[in-house]
């Protein structure tokens, strides 16, 4: 069993989808990677976050797309104890000095994916980092594995079921669906209790420090 950290989240004082509580979660021992959102910003900048609006995650307001990244650093995507400026995918990526797994999920609802996915593959290439892309848009994932090796469809609660059998490097599954296709790799999203077969999976989890032992 493999943990991996969802979005930093309940390691350390910040906030999840912050570069703080990412880097924490990476460099601690026990854990076996990290999970997080990337959105594309109005002037193609690439940013860590998971809602394509700002509203519930910042101190701001509006839609990601539809704002300059230089407007998004004016808001606190942290706490008010401990605030933090939203973040880059090169931040990141710039201060992970191990081959840790990294797992990147790419949001984008809209059919116009292309240039948001050659952004992307851009940037990543330029890392000799341990680096999985993935998302819930067939069209984007089938798209960016033209590019790149490790690439996976997340499947589940009713999204993406027709197309379980794929060929795809990995899947990503729910819980529930854990026994599609399970001889290549899996990720299961998001374990937040323990469970007894868990031992083949990597394991995405909200709770890292419950599967420590």
């Amino acid at each position: 069993m493999n943990i991996i950290s969802h979005r930093g989240a309940n390691v350390s004082k910040y906030k999840k989808n912050t570069k703080q509580a990412l880097l924490t979660a990476i460099n601690l021992d026990f854990i076996d990677g990290i999970e997080f959102d990337i959105r594309i910003t109005k002037d193609k900048k690439i940013v860590i976050i998971h809602d394509p609006i700002i509203n519930l995650v910042s101190n701001g307001s509006g839609l990601v797309k539809k704002l300059k990244y230089k407007k998004l650093l004016k808001y606190n995507f942290g706490t008010k104890d401990n605030p933090s400026k939203i973040c880059l995918l090169t931040e990141l990526l710039d201060n992970i000095k191990n081959n840790k797994k990294i797992l990147i999920e790419l949001k984008e609802e809209s059919k116009n994916y292309k240039e948001f996915v050659d952004i992307v593959y851009n940037i990543i290439k330029k890392y000799q980092l341990n680096i999985y892309i993935a998302s819930f848009n067939y069209e984007l994932i089938k798209y960016f594995s033209n590019k790149y090796n490790k690439c996976g469809l997340i499947i589940g609660n009713g999204i993406n079921l027709e197309r379980k059998y794929n060929n795809f490097d990995y899947n990503i599954l729910s819980y529930k669906h854990r026994k599609i296709y399970n001889k290549k790799e899996t990720f299961l999203w998001t374990v937040n209790e323990y469970k007894d077969d868990l031992s083949n999976y990597n394991i995405i989890t909200d709770n890292p420090y419950l599967f420590k032992n």
